[in-house]
């Protein structure tokens, strides 16, 4: 993991005060210096003032801005630092940015699209950069790419970002995976929001990471600037700073894994195939010598969201509530229109066991069944969900029991129990036989042979009654392999199989309040259990839900190594040793690759997750390999989550 720490200030500066404008930079690079940060963004012409209007015209003022430019590099030791100010060649006034780093002025990149709408003028003052690459006052300047130890950087300045034309996107080509915006743009009201959209889309337009300045307070008499920095990654906005603030400066400071943007970009088709034909010139891009240390693993595990899967948790973003309601909204959408578009069904089975994603799939039939023939009679939807519970009398329990049966009558469906005790005696009878003698039948296939009778009586009941069966296997049984082939996930449509078991609980918890489901709390006050064996719990075979639901995001759809996937872990889940954690992100490895032969043969599933084990849509899995590399790492790394 390249881990970098970035901060972008707001800073109030005054026009034309170069001393006092340096000292206040100087003061926020030593905080952020003092925060461990790689690269420092501050805001457009921060050492001049933005509003220096005709000012500019005096030649002392590109003078001041270099030589102040040139005092505030010595301040950079250790750190990379974009600095704003004006520039001159010839007759001709630029909008630069310049990046110091290790006590040098490394070049310039100049501003190429000048707003000269509403009450701005900059067209009167600067020059529009031309493209290409110049050099001034012996530095190089233009269109560049800088190359230091942390990864490659460029800058676009204020109005280049909202420009359709922008020049991120030819230097994002030549390799930049960070993108800097010194910003001096005007406040009014809610245009922070504009903003973000704006930085949020773009970072995800570019697969970059996105870091924007903006100054802070009147710098001259008219113009209000409101502040609040952004750094955005392809996957939202990371860090937000405030707007309106009333000291003389901010620091914002964030997080980012460049390594995870590279992942990004190797597996986006789109953007490979523009690189490729993109002939971006070789010269842009220059290499700078010194020295990286990654960034606190504890302080970006810290960072991370709560929860992995369900958004709303912290701002910025749509609320945990809106989240849910759209994902349950999705998945009835989605269930009703297979039922209907199939054509070839009558009503909806669901084998209820008690359990929570049993409980999730009636819900959702009952929903579903509400919502067919656009709603025309939602009165008439128990006509069209049908329900069973189908004990052992070893192994299932009367809270299971109770549970089901209270919530299939609290919905109004139909509800029996047909035991399975004959037909799993036989099943054992025969089981017995072929494997010749019962000390010979293992116990998981004493578990799964139950499994399978249920799955069979249920594609038989539909085969009768032109019954849609309903698989309810979740991603995270899916993820490790912790279903039965032949049994439970086996049917016609499995409406929660991109659903992780963490989310299940999560959604049954908000719909039990919204809707006021009172057997609900029945469900989720019952362990998860397959009870297949006795006193069964799904965390006991394999771990806590919460650790295996982080694993599977951080291995399967992050990409990242064991022994990453196992140090955050470690951050995340404090109450479990490092080596108890250790050996489960192993467990976990091994089930998770080992099993890709069980979600080839996975029933038609609903995607509505950006990450999808389906191998029929989004995920192209080997089903023989080996990871044993993998592991001989996970065993020997040591924890370092300094």
């Amino acid at each position: 993991m390249r881990l970098v720490k970035i901060g972008v200030a707001s800073v109030s500066v005054k026009a034309g005060d170069f001393p006092g404008n340096r000292a206040r930079l100087v003061q926020v690079i030593a905080e952020a210096k003092q925060r461990g940060v790689h690269l420092l963004v501050t805001p457009e012409l921060a050492l001049s003032g933005y509003s220096l209007e005709d000012r500019i015209f005096w030649p002392d003022i590109t003078r001041h801005s270099w030589a102040s430019l040139a005092e505030l590099a010595q301040a950079c030791g250790g750190i990379a630092v974009v600095a704003g100010l004006p520039v001159q060649i010839e007759s001709r006034v630029y909008n630069a940015a310049a990046l110091l780093y290790c006590g040098v002025i490394h070049g310039l990149v100049l501003k190429r699209h000048l707003p000269t709408y509403s009450i701005f003028y900059e067209g009167r003052n600067y020059t529009p950069w031309e493209g290409g690459q110049t050099r001034i006052n012996g530095v190089p300047a233009g269109d560049l790419v800088f190359e230091l130890p942390f990864g490659k950087l460029s800058m676009e300045i204020c109005e280049d970002l909202w420009s359709p034309n922008s020049p991120a996107q030819e230097r994002v080509r030549a390799g930049a995976e960070i993108v800097c915006n010194p910003s001096a743009s005007p406040f009014t009201p809610c245009k922070n929001d504009h903003r973000k959209r704006l930085v949020e889309s773009t970072a995800a337009h570019l697969k970059s990471v996105y870091a924007y300045a903006n100054l802070l307070g009147c710098d001259n008499s008219r113009l209000v600037f409101d502040g609040g920095g952004l750094i955005a990654t392809p996957n939202g906005i990371v860090a937000e700073g405030p707007i309106l603030s009333r000291s003389m400066w901010t620091l914002t400071t964030g997080l980012v894994d460049l390594d995870d943007l590279l992942q990004d970009r190797r597996e986006n088709t789109t953007w490979r195939e523009e690189k490729a034909g993109c002939g971006v010139r070789p010269e842009m891009v220059r290499a700078i010598e010194g020295v990286f240390r990654p960034a606190s693993l504890r302080e970006y595990a810290a960072q991370l969201p709560k929860s992995f899967y369900v958004s709303g948790e912290s701002a910025p973003g749509p609320t945990r509530e809106q989240y849910l309601d759209e994902l349950f909204d999705a998945l009835v959408l989605g269930l009703r229109d297979y039922f209907e578009k199939v054509g070839a069904f009558e009503r909806f089975l669901v084998a209820l066991s008690g359990g929570r994603d049993s409980a999730l799939c009636l819900l959702l039939a009952v929903e579903a069944a509400k919502a067919l023939k656009e709603g025309a009679q939602p009165d008439k939807f128990a006509a069209h969900v049908d329900t069973v519970y189908l004990p052992t009398a070893a192994y299932s329990s009367s809270g299971t029991h109770d549970a089901a049966q209270a919530l299939a009558v609290e919905l109004g469906v139909p509800f029996r129990v047909l035991a399975i005790d004959t037909e799993t005696a036989v099943a054992t009878e025969f089981a017995e036989v072929l494997a010749g003698g019962a000390d010979k039948v293992t116990a998981l296939a004493k578990q799964n042979l139950q499994a399978r009778v249920r799955g069979a009586m249920m594609l038989n009941w539909a085969n009768s009654v032109g019954g849609l069966v309903l698989v309810t296997s979740n991603l995270s049984e899916a993820a490790v392999g912790y279903t039965t082939t032949g049994g439970d996930n086996q049917g016609g449509y499995s409406p929660i199989a991109n659903v992780p078991k963490t989310l299940v609980s999560e959604l049954l918890a908000y719909l039990a309040k919204r809707d006021n489901i009172k057997a609900l709390q029945r469900v989720l006050d019952i362990p998860p259990s397959a009870e297949l064996a006795p006193d069964q719990k799904d965390e006991s075979d394999l771990m806590p839900y919460v650790v295996l639901d982080d694993l599977l995001h951080l291995y399967a759809r992050r990409r990242l190594s064991l022994v990453d996937c196992w140090r955050i872990a470690c951050v995340r889940h404090p109450g479990h040793t490092p080596e108890q954690l250790r050996e489960w992100t192993a467990d976990f490895a091994r089930r998770f690759c080992q099993n890709q032969w069980k979600r080839d043969q996975h029933p038609v599933a609903l995607k509505v997750m950006d990450l999808d084990l389906d191998p029929k849509t989004g995920f192209r899995f080997p089903v023989t390999q080996s990871i044993d590399h993998e592991l001989v790492e996970l065993k020997e790394a040591k924890l370092e989550i300094a």
